[in-house]
């Protein structure tokens, strides 16, 4: 089923009513870009990494994002990760390059029984790899053009999360309900970082609200932006790096009466 837009402008207004605070220990490649979509949503980024100040930092945040592009700040997400589990805040986990490293992928299992997320966001190709446990493509760019929704049902069940598959149609569960978010459009998937920038919005959106209805109205704001900032590139005659900076933008400009409009375009 697809969440109905009341509930994406209800937690939009909540987001920049509050301006929760998100940590973010995410990759080099994207750490501008995450922080820049999280404030154009209204939202604070923190993007603090070193171990012996993560502790302190998460304390004082709503949410906790930590991406596996940085691999290399393992014991910050894990010691951050602990704190944020232990006060009872909104984590995300995002598993980029699990389809392609054993060494990821076994640091991710480790992080989900540590840290207990209350939410994995990574592409078919990733959310694949993490189901099988096994390596199913050779980078960070989806190859899976389709994702086995009731393994995902299993998994999300047993782990006691929300698990999300991002691709041409977003599927989102809690082992229970089943959402799908098909908004968004293709060049999304030309951007560095549209995935990073997907799950620091999930940091402000849980962080707002721990539900899968959050998650679900997370997944199709991000769409609805996309198709907005690919249109205004086609206008502009522009191309990807256009299409990157329209798309903060339009997080930043969007509405409610914009958000309403474009569910009644399809």
């Amino acid at each position: 089923m697809e969440l109905e837009a009341g509930k994406i402008v209800e937690l939009h207004h909540e987001i920049k009513k509050k301006r929760p605070v998100i940590h973010c220990i995410t990759n080099a490649v994207t750490v501008n870009d995450c922080a820049n979509i999280l404030l154009a949503a209204g939202a604070s980024p923190t993007m603090a990494h070193h171990p012996l100040e993560v502790e302190e930092i998460t304390e004082g945040a709503a949410a906790l994002v930590c991406n596996l592009g940085a691999i290399a700040d393992f014991e910050a997400m894990e010691k951050a990760g602990k704190k944020a589990d232990e006060m009872g805040h909104a984590i995300v986990l995002d598993p980029v390059g699990i389809s392609g490293s054993t060494y990821r992928r076994m640091q991710c299992q480790t992080l989900i029984k540590e840290i207990h997320p209350t939410c994995i966001r990574g592409n078919y190709s990733e959310i694949r790899a993490l189901l099988k446990d096994c390596n199913t493509v050779t980078g960070v760019d989806a190859s899976d053009k389709s994702v086995d929704v009731e393994s995902m049902k299993q998994y999300a069940k047993a782990q006691k999360t929300i698990l999300i598959a991002s691709g041409a149609v977003d599927v989102i569960t809690d082992g229970g309900e089943v959402f799908e978010c098909r908004r968004g459009h293709e060049m999304m998937a030309h951007i560095t970082g549209s995935g990073c920038m997907s799950s620091v919005m999930l940091g402000a959106f849980l962080g707002t609200e721990a539900t899968i209805e959050a998650a679900a109205a997370c997944c199709s704001f991000i769409g609805l932006c996309g198709e907005a900032a690919a249109e205004k590139t086609k206008e502009c005659q522009g191309g990807t790096m256009t299409f990157r900076n329209v798309f903060i933008d339009e997080v930043s400009l969007m509405t409610p009466e914009k958000i309403y409009d474009r569910y009644q375009k399809k």
